[in-house]
């Protein structure tokens, strides 16, 4: 196993980490009155840490 694939491996639990807490997020902001906080769950739960793993392994697989 080489330095790239562990690095991914480390940036895989980072963002599931990071997407399970934006849905919990998500999941609260039901309970509110107003719907702001189910869009920053979205958008910074769910979305940012797609395109940021995205562009990480983008970098990563530049130096292979």
């Amino acid at each position: 196993m080489n330095i790239g694939n562990g690095l991914k491996a480390i940036i895989n639990v980072g963002c599931g980490l990071w997407m399970i807490i934006g849905t919990i997020v998500i999941l609260g902001g039901f309970n509110q009155s107003s719907s702001g906080q189910i869009y920053v769950g979205i958008i910074f739960g769910l979305v940012a840490p797609i395109i940021i793993r995205f562009v990480i392994f983008y970098i990563i697989n530049s130096f292979k």
